[in-house]
């Protein structure tokens, strides 16, 4: 798995975005021993993922490649974590077959593996092994099991907000299971909520020392009618189909488009009509249903309770991220097709559910090995396809590390003078990761700002400013920039600017 990603990863500077320069600009920082609570501008993130990276940033130094190293371990946490979870909900067999679908993830799953925080996997795999742990304490309460399921999931909640749809699964199967145990039940409820407040704490010593939120109203709901309506076309076209079988519905592209790397172009990806991506994506959203179906709908497990809360606990938790996502002011494009991510886990686990339930005869079993093998193959040369596409590897399926050909950072390497950049929100905070955080970007204020007081180097005789690509109103957007950051007009009029092109 994480050898299919070597192309990924080593053209990490290639599709390196704003988001992923800021995770880097982060682990650069802990690195050199500066520590956050959180990452930059966003409280309800912690600092976790950065510890991906960071042994390989320390031991080969802060760049590109080893950033995006980290999504590729969080992958590998969730194929662990999910993996996991099915041996003890649903025995081995059906955790073995569950891999398939994780092995031979589609190229929307690859994607999300070489971003970090963006990606949310490392959330993905504490989701899964949230419910490995409320498996086991189902069976056997104690003490001990209560007070590391609480942590657990209290971590869970520090890590990503997106956890919390994992806690209130686990919340109400928890809350029932304690309830028909009466006084019973009290020492493990209390066991459970102190774990819990511990495990959460570094979220609330974080929000307090770090209180900057760049995103205020991302979690307030949006219910007009329209927007419903285009949030649910988004993800039964878009988000969904991307993130189970690589490719969007109904032209099948396969984001990204080569002519968005690399620049700041937001392109379209081309419409694909041949046999191996109306194949894949068939046989993959096909057999994703199917898994859904089993998930529900399969024979009970010897172990009763704790198999069912696990399924409907899985189904519960998805079924509400669901309903975020078409709720949520953020969704707009088929990018966000990564608050989807915790689907991973019931599309491996109903997939093995379905394969060992067919392979229960000697006939079903060569079906369900030679349909695993099909898909398999098919995602194999779909992904091939994307790499070649992308021209990450060559036609005989060697990997190809592409130059990075940017003119504004060749620009800037001209002109170390330059300390401060101001432009467009995909632009400045990439250029300052790739400029190994020598300047300090700012994006227009229509966009969110990620490190308040970002012009305290600048001033009479202090630092210069850069305007990259400039919008035609950008001395107005400047002002306002310099305004939110608490500084005077006054102030302004005495710093050096210049503008590129």
């Amino acid at each position: 798995m994480a050898l299919v990603r070597v192309p990924l990863v080593g053209n990490a500077a290639i599709h390196l975005d704003s988001d992923l320069a800021v995770d880097g600009l982060t682990l650069a920082d802990a690195v050199r021993g500066y520590w956050r609570w959180h990452y930059p501008g966003t409280p309800h993130m912690g600092i976790g993922p950065v510890l991906l990276s960071w042994p390989q940033a320390r031991f080969w130094g802060v760049s590109p490649i080893t950033l995006v190293s980290g999504g590729v371990v969080a992958y590998e946490a969730v194929v662990i974590a999910t993996f996991l979870l099915a041996w003890r909900s649903f025995g081995p067999v059906a955790a073995a077959w569950g891999l398939v679908p994780l092995a031979f993830a589609s190229t929307g799953t690859l994607w999300l593996s070489g971003r970090l925080t963006g990606g949310h996997l490392l959330t993905v795999a504490w989701h899964a092994g949230a419910f490995a742990l409320l498996h086991g304490w189902i069976q056997r309460r104690g003490i001990a099991r209560s007070l590391l399921l609480g942590v657990w999931c209290g971590l869970g909640l520090y890590l990503d907000w997106m956890f919390l749809f994992s806690l209130a699964a686990i919340g109400i199967a928890v809350g029932l299971i304690l309830a028909r145990e009466a006084s019973r039940g009290w020492p493990a409820a209390l066991a459970l909520v102190l774990g819990g407040v511990a495990g959460a704490t570094p979220l609330e010593v974080g929000r307090r020392v770090d209180p900057h939120d760049a995103y205020k109203e991302q979690f307030a709901p949006l219910l007009e009618r329209d927007v419903l309506v285009e949030h649910g076309r988004l993800l039964l076209r878009d988000c969904l189909p991307r993130l189970i079988a690589g490719h969007r519905l109904p032209g099948l592209q396969a984001d990204p488009s080569p002519a968005a790397l690399g620049g700041r172009a937001s392109a379209e990806p081309a419409p694909q009509t041949g046999l191996i991506p109306v194949t894949t994506t068939a046989l993959a959203l096909g057999l994703f249903g199917i898994a859904l179906v089993a998930l529900a709908c399969g024979p009970p497990e010897p172990d009763g309770l704790a198999g069912r809360s696990v399924r409907w606990g899985l189904l519960g938790s998805s079924a509400a991220i669901v309903a975020a996502f078409l709720v949520n002011r953020n969704i707009f494009n088929a990018d966000n097709y990564r608050y989807l991510a915790f689907l991973l886990v019931p599309w491996s686990l109903g997939y093995g559910l379905a394969m060992r339930w067919l392979a229960r005869s000697r006939r079903g079993l060569a079906a369900a090995g030679l349909g695993s093998l099909l898909f398999a193959g098919l995602m194999t040369l779909d992904t091939a396809h994307w790499y070649e596409r992308l021209g990450w590897i060559d036609p005989s399926g060697r990997p190809v590390r592409r130059p990075l050909r940017d003119p504004a950072l060749d620009w800037l390497a001209r002109h170390p003078e330059i300390t401060h950049v101001f432009g467009d929100y995909w632009d400045v905070y990439r250029l300052a990761f790739l400029t190994g955080g020598r300047v300090q970007g700012a994006p227009y204020p229509i966009y969110p700002n990620r490190y308040p007081g970002w012009s305290r180097g600048l001033g009479p005789g202090r630092g210069r400013l850069a305007i990259l690509r400039p919008h035609p109103r950008w001395p107005e957007l400047l002002a306002a920039a310099w305004r939110d950051d608490g500084r005077t007009p006054e102030e302004l009029r005495g710093v050096a600017i210049v503008t590129w092109p």
